[in-house]
């Protein structure tokens, strides 16, 4: 990563779905395919972070460059099809609601970013986010459902 650009880092959930907790996940818009990857949560809270919070993202042309040099250092790239992979290792989703989850649950990425990143239509990541919430749903109900074998 080098300073003066015009790329944003855009950040999501913090990483404890990877045991992550003291890192966030991001991915900072190249111009043909993101970089994914979890950063240091500390970052965001540092006053000299021009952090646009309500679109959850930071401009990395703004910082100053010694922050922009270490910013670069602690940012250690992902692979999103190996964490959708592992997800659906360990849970119930399907390999096309699991990168649902990645991409627009722990990265955040909004539904037009996320239908390019996986080729296809917004209206069908419309349509999985909406399966995969009622999933969750679903799964939160039966999980207090009391079972006691007989």
């Amino acid at each position: 990563m080098s300073g003066s650009d015009d790329r944003w880092l855009h950040y999501g959930a913090v990483a404890t779905p990877i045991d992550r907790p003291d890192r966030t996940f991001g991915y900072v818009d190249e111009a043909e395919n993101p970089k994914f990857g979890t950063f240091p949560s500390d970052f965001l809270n540092r006053v000299d972070v021009p952090a646009d919070e309500e679109r959850s993202r930071v401009p990395l042309g703004e910082l100053d460059p010694d922050l922009y040099r270490r910013f670069g250092n602690g940012f250690q790239r992902v692979d999103v099809g190996a964490l959708a992979g592992d997800l659906v290792a360990a849970s119930l989703f399907p390999p096309h609601e699991a990168r649902i989850v990645v991409l627009y649950g722990w990265f955040d990425m909004d539904r037009e970013a996320t239908a390019e990143a996986l080729e296809t239509e917004p209206d069908r990541v419309r349509r999985l986010v909406e399966t995969v919430r009622d999933r969750r749903e679903r799964a939160d109900r039966t999980a207090t459902v009391r079972f006691t074998p007989e």
